[in-house]
């Protein structure tokens, strides 16, 4: 069954956050690093070295800080500047889950996506994002299941013919 949407400026915020979120190797990396400018401080500090100690705590601390403050304020002001440019977006598509993988119309044109073509996907409670490549990629919000779209068949598709999502 094809199901109509379009992708809001909220959907596209979202969605390419959820793009933005790291992986759990990531994050395990990030707190390594974190943690050794933590114990390097402390250790500068408990040596006497004020300045050196210093200047790792405050790594650490904008380690942390800086890439939180990026996703909550700037990112989201960029998101939506771009939205605004991408007229394209806004308007209706349409997707329908088929044998062969994800099919996509538009106004002006459509366009099949299959399986064996997918690198990866990702979902969150709103959005499963289906990338084609590392940073290109198509959204569908959840919220198509209401209009009778398989997401639930979706998934199940993707995880026997991708495998997990990241």
């Amino acid at each position: 069954m094809s199901v109509s949407f379009a992708i809001s400026e909220q959907d596209y915020v979202k969605s390419a956050q959820l793009n933005g979120e790291l992986t759990k190797k990531t994050k395990i990396v990030h707190l390594v690093i974190d943690t050794l400018l933590v114990l390097a401080g402390v250790s500068s500090l408990l040596n006497g070295n004020i300045i050196l100690g210093s200047a790792f705590i405050g790594a650490a601390i904008g380690a942390v800080t800086l890439p939180f403050l990026l996703k909550i304020f700037v990112v989201p002001f960029l998101l939506k500047r771009h939205y605004k440019k991408y007229r394209q977006m806004r308007k209706p598509m349409s997707v329908e889950l088929t044998a062969d993988g994800l099919s996509f119309k538009t106004e002006t044109g459509s366009a099949i996506l299959k399986w064996p073509d997918i690198y990866a996907w990702r979902e969150n409670s709103e959005y499963i994002i289906i990338y084609i490549a590392p940073k290109i990629y198509h959204v569908l919000p959840v919220r198509i299941g209401e209009n009778g779209f398989p997401i639930s068949e979706l998934k199940n598709v993707l995880l026997s013919n991708v495998g997990v999502a990241t």
